[in-house]
């Protein structure tokens, strides 16, 4: 319990800093757009190049202005999502609370809110352009309806600059920070604390993954050892494998991981409680009977099956260490991307996974998806940022495409965590 009130603690801390920064970063860029827009109107007016032109092309030119301005906006909405996905800030307050307040909606549904809150809350900026311009133009000799016009078309101009100038530089902010600021494994992991944020309850990312995972190991090979890479300090989803693998070999690369299994295992005190994920691994298997008995034989099952718990290094050529050996089923959920933020050491890693899989044996993988972090308590850990076709297109070098199944799932219910997607594959007959 301790623990959990500390995990949300982190998070309280979090998205406080979160908001701090966003509502810093969204006066900023009041005052910035503002000045840029301003500036811009005055010096086409004032340049006195476009008077006498006629209101015909004052009007295009209006119209152009604000196609423009809508390119310009396109470059800072795309940015401004990233950094919500990203860092869980905004330059636009509007646009943070629209994220926020949908948590639970799919992506596509939560991007067009808060696309919606940036756009509302830039028109509400605008509005002070038009009753300044047509307010001195009707209360003014001096300011003619012709100025104000050209006043609004430059304004609209220099707003798409800064718009553009503002989504170039987010970006750009977002690829520099990307690789830094990462919590160590080595030092700044805490098996308890992981469990306790992550799988006191049967989560929506879990229920998702435990479902897919039951269904894909009804094809893995039966009676053979079966690999669990990474498994972390966690067992959720080495319960579905018991049944079909001869044996269970659980390996990763921390001791403090496997010390955690260990004391499962041996049924000690204080050892985490997997009964939730064992009822729902066997609500997703179709079993008939849900109650304590089939939980208590699964796990005993479960126990029974593993037989070794190994180190491994997934940054080594041979991640087993000595051993060369491949298997009929390897499952790595939440591993090979949580190990590094960069795409093509992810790729690397990726690859010797796969390669542990003997020819015509599966493989089943789980990866967060469109993220550069996940959060336990305060610390952040790398993520690469992956996306459906990068795990695609990785795993068809090793199985056809008939034989390979890649989903992308929205999971906005985690976000919480750093992430609101998830990516589920499944190789069968590997070549």
């Amino acid at each position: 319990m301790l623990a959990n009130r500390h995990a949300g603690g982190g998070r309280f801390g979090r998205q406080l800093k979160q908001w701090s920064a966003t509502l810093v970063a969204n006066a900023l860029s009041t005052y910035a757009l503002d000045t840029v827009s301003t500036a811009a109107g005055v010096l086409l007016a004032a340049s006195g190049l476009l008077l006498g032109v006629g209101w015909g092309a004052l009007l295009v030119l209006l119209g152009a202005s604000y196609v423009v301005w809508g390119y310009g906006l396109s470059s800072s909405l795309d940015a401004n999502w990233r950094l919500l996905t990203s860092t869980g800030t905004s330059t636009s307050a509007l646009s943070k609370l629209a994220y926020e307040l949908t948590a639970r909606s799919s992506q596509g549904t939560r991007r067009f809110l808060a696309a919606s809150g940036y756009v509302l809350f830039e028109l509400v900026k605008e509005s002070p352009y038009y009753l300044a311009a047509f307010g001195l133009a009707f209360a003014s000799e001096t300011v003619t309806a012709e100025q104000a016009m050209i006043f609004l078309a430059g304004a609209n101009l220099g707003a798409a600059a800064y718009e553009g100038a503002l989504g170039w530089s987010t970006r750009s902010m977002l690829r520099r920070t990307r690789p830094t600021g990462y919590a160590s494994f080595d030092q700044g992991w805490s098996p308890r604390q992981y469990l306790a944020s992550y799988y006191g309850s049967v989560e929506e990312d879990e229920r998702e993954t435990i479902a897919f995972f039951s269904a894909a190991a009804r094809q893995m090979p039966a009676d053979e050892p079966a690999l669990v890479f990474g498994a972390g300090p966690t067992l959720h989803h080495v319960f579905l494998m018991a049944e079909r693998a001869s044996e269970l070999h659980i390996g990763d690369y921390l001791s403090s991981n496997l010390d955690e299994i260990s004391r499962w295992i041996g049924q000690e005190a204080g050892a985490h409680d997997w009964r939730p994920f064992v009822a729902y691994t066997l609500q997703c298997e179709g079993a008939v009977a849900l109650g304590r008995a089939a939980i208590a034989e699964r796990e005993r099952l479960t126990r029974h099956k593993i037989s070794a718990l190994m180190d491994v290094d997934i940054r080594k050529e041979w991640p087993l260490g000595a051993s060369h050996r491949l298997y009929g089923t390897v499952l790595s959920a939440y591993c090979v991307d949580s190990a590094t933020s960069d795409i093509e050491v992810w790729r690397l890693y990726m690859t010797r996974v796969a390669q542990m899989v003997r020819p015509g044996g599966t493989l089943l993988v789980a990866a967060l998806g469109r993220t550069h972090r996940y959060f336990v308590g305060d610390n952040a850990f790398p993520s690469p940022c992956l996306d459906e076709a990068d795990l695609r297109a990785l795993l068809l070098g090793f199985f056809r495409q008939a034989d390979l199944t890649v989903h992308d799932v929205d999971v906005p219910g985690c976000a919480v965590h750093g992430y609101t997607r998830i990516i589920l594959a499944a190789g069968h007959n590997r070549l």
